[in-house]
């Protein structure tokens, strides 16, 4: 065995144990996360016996050998200094290994775990398969951090411009055109950042909720965890303004039928559709296109999709060059030179924000965003905005800690003609869902003044009332 033929032959029965059942723990926490088709993928890549303790143990004695070979490669000591630095990097690797298996990174260690399933392994195959697992992981280590350096550092000079400027919207444009690098790099960053599983998921999110809203939600890519369609959320609007008309003996059925299903501008009569449905998307600072380059399909109710996506620098060619801010609204979409310049006003059935509105460094800034998607959308409950934004917004990584912002937002988007009508808190993200309400005319009165939408990040002075 590996840990015989070792110089430092005293691995811990503790430290083996403990190693052995982390990596066990882990395999286990992928296969009960994964679907069918990816349990599939783990029995092809992997094997059947993906995670068991015989290859787990297997993979404890390379890593404990490999750790011995680095510490000779720098000296030849075996002194107890020696020996603490060789059994701390062994439970360091396994707890890497770990990590990649069980966060949806199985690509980083399929070699590994398929290596040590064999029933007459070998040895020294095993401990080059789990060198080459180590050097990609410190190679993604190190790329996550320039990652995480880009955007951090992107954002805050974004902020810190804003703060000393006495026009914003002058120093936002001349931030567009002055640093093409710097956004070069960001959108390169965010492009990454998106492939990133929990961005998926949030995004997978999303056309679920729009196969159950505009269809019927048949062939969801996941289980439905809050029950929501068209006519549900009319439900809902119903009881909310019940629930204001305190003096009121109206009923629900009767808010229903007068407010609801009516056709005034304040109805939102159901016009959900068979399976078929075509719908329009707009899904804006999307550098990398997810609708149109990466959702394979097929979409929940089979709808139909039409995706425009913009962003301040593209990444990839299917996506127009577009400052949101200064888009133009007519009667038709007009594009110049990969330039998209202007967009129907309420043509569209579906706008998504992703990861964006953190991007802006005002909350003025964001607040004229969302009203500009207001115009784009749909009236009278026929368009859907999607908002995606990181705990980071309000503080949400533990939820009793969190500000009290989503709930400002509501309100704020509110006095722009929309409704919230779904709300998940997923990995990493809040996923938000608001439906139109009346015909926009909440956004064109506030075009002299949008509302503010605060984040955490605008500093100490922006005060939040608990």
């Amino acid at each position: 065995e590996i840990r015989a033929e070792c110089p430092m032959d005293a691995l811990p029965a503790s430290l083996f144990a403990h190693c052995a059942r982390r990596l066990r723990r882990a395999a286990r926490a992928a296969l009960e996360r994964a679907s069918a088709e990816e349990r599939r993928e783990i029995e092809r890549d992997v094997g059947a016996s993906f995670g068991d303790s015989r290859s787990c143990e297997r993979v404890v004695r390379a890593l404990f050998a490999l750790a011995v070979d680095e510490k000779d490669a720098l000296d030849d000591g075996a002194d107890d200094g020696a020996r603490s630095a060789v059994l701390a990097r062994v439970r360091e690797t396994t707890e890497a290994l770990a990590a990649n298996a069980a966060a949806d990174r199985r690509a980083r260690c399929a070699g590994v775990f398929a290596e040590a399933a064999k029933t007459n392994g070998d040895d020294e195959a095993l401990r080059r398969e789990v060198a080459l697992a180590m050097a990609k992981s410190a190679r993604d280590r190190a790329r996550a951090v320039w990652r995480r350096g880009v955007i951090v550092n992107h954002h805050r000079a974004l902020r810190a411009a804003a703060r000393e400027a006495e026009d914003v919207d002058e120093t936002w444009e001349r931030t567009i055109v002055e640093q093409k690098p710097a956004l070069r790099a960001y959108a390169e960053a965010a492009t990454e950042v998106g492939n990133r599983a929990w961005v998926v998921s949030a995004l997978e999110w999303c056309v679920d909720a729009m196969g159950r809203y505009f269809s019927d939600g048949e062939g969801s890519l996941k289980a439905a965890t809050t029950s929501f369609s068209w006519q549900l959320a009319n439900k809902r609007r119903a009881r909310e303004l019940k629930r204001a008309m305190t003096s009121s003996k109206a009923t629900i059925e009767m808010m229903m039928r007068d407010v609801v299903e009516s056709d005034g501008p304040r109805g939102t009569p159901d016009r959900s559709a068979a399976a078929g449905t075509s719908i329009k998307i707009l899904d804006v600072g999307s550098c990398w296109d997810y609708f149109n380059l990466h959702f394979k399909g097929p979409w929940p109710g089979r709808l139909s999709v039409e995706t425009t996506a913009c962003d301040l620098m593209p990444s990839v060619p299917s996506v127009y060059e577009c400052d949101w801010l200064k888009v133009e609204f007519g009667n038709a979409q007009r594009v110049t030179d990969r330039r998209l310049e202007a967009v129907a006003q309420h043509a569209a059935d579906v706008v998504v924000f992703s990861l964006v509105l953190s991007y802006l460094p005002t909350p003025k800034q964001r607040g004229e965003m969302v009203r500009r998607a207001r115009l784009a959308l749909k009236n009278r409950g026929g368009g859907l905005l999607f908002i995606i934004t990181p705990h980071s917004t309000d503080k949400g990584h533990c939820g009793h800690k969190a500000l009290p912002i989503l709930s400002e937002w509501r309100a704020a988007l509110r006095q722009l003609g929309f409704d919230r009508v779904l709300y998940e808190r997923l990995r990493s993200v809040h996923c938000l869902a608001f439906r139109t309400i009346g015909d926009g005319d909440e956004a064109r009165v506030a075009a002299a003044s949008p509302p503010e939408l605060r984040i955490a990040f605008d500093g100490a002075a922006t005060s939040f009332s608990l």
